[in-house]
């Protein structure tokens, strides 16, 4: 993702590896990790091959299971060899139509009815998404993120907390409730949040406090 090459991800235990490393270079022992959305899996490579470096993990709306299908074909459009052409597209139609180009982004985001989604976000919620959608671009990490994958998830643990919204259409509760079938040491957390966004709406101050807690 942004600047990272994506050569150093092409599985989740080399992304974990990465990481690693990184932490060498900063002189950095131990760490608390935070494994969000598509990062669910390295986060959890990690702390399975670095358990001496990890003090905690939570998983925030992350992915712990298989991607299905669909949406691994959306993504190679998105992201794929035509990924700025459809970015440049993307960004154009938000500047004209930001409302509709936030509405399709939500279709897959949320198991609710986009309509009243929109209506119970607040001016500040509406800023979040257009900042994301504005950094959004082009990025090859996420086509290594897509087939990622971490088995023997009994091996671990560490405490984990996983925090994760019922409504979520993206990432849906059964790769929250993997990790709790699996790893012994686990916390869920559901979060009443309209969507995918747990870190927006009215259960945000509740999230952060979670985590820091």
């Amino acid at each position: 993702y942004d600047s990272t090459p994506s050569e150093v991800g092409k599985s989740a235990q080399a992304a974990a590896e990465a990481l690693a490393a990184l932490l060498d270079i900063l002189q950095i022992s131990a760490v608390d990790v935070i494994g969000i959305s598509a990062a669910g899996p390295t986060a959890l490579a990690f702390v399975q091959h670095h358990p001496s470096r990890v003090r905690k993990l939570i998983l925030e709306s992350a992915v712990t299971t298989d991607w299905a299908e669909p949406n691994k074909r959306r993504s190679r459009i998105g992201f794929g060899g035509a990924a700025k052409v459809t970015w440049a597209v993307m960004h154009g139609m938000f500047k004209l139509f930001p409302t509709v180009i936030i509405k399709v982004l939500l279709h897959d985001l949320t198991s609710l009815d986009v309509n009243q989604v929109m209506n119970r976000m607040s001016q500040d919620d509406l800023a979040f998404i257009k900042r994301m959608l504005q950094a959004s671009q082009a990025s090859t990490g996420f086509l290594n993120d897509i087939e990622h994958k971490v088995d023997h998830l009994a091996t671990i643990t560490k405490p984990v907390l996983v925090m994760y919204s019922p409504n979520d259409k993206t990432v849906s509760p059964k790769n929250a409730q993997r990790i709790a079938h699996e790893i012994v040491n686990c916390e869920l957390y559901e979060v009443p949040s309209d969507t995918h966004l747990i870190w927006i709406g009215n259960s945000a101050d509740a999230v952060w406090k979670k985590r820091l807690t």
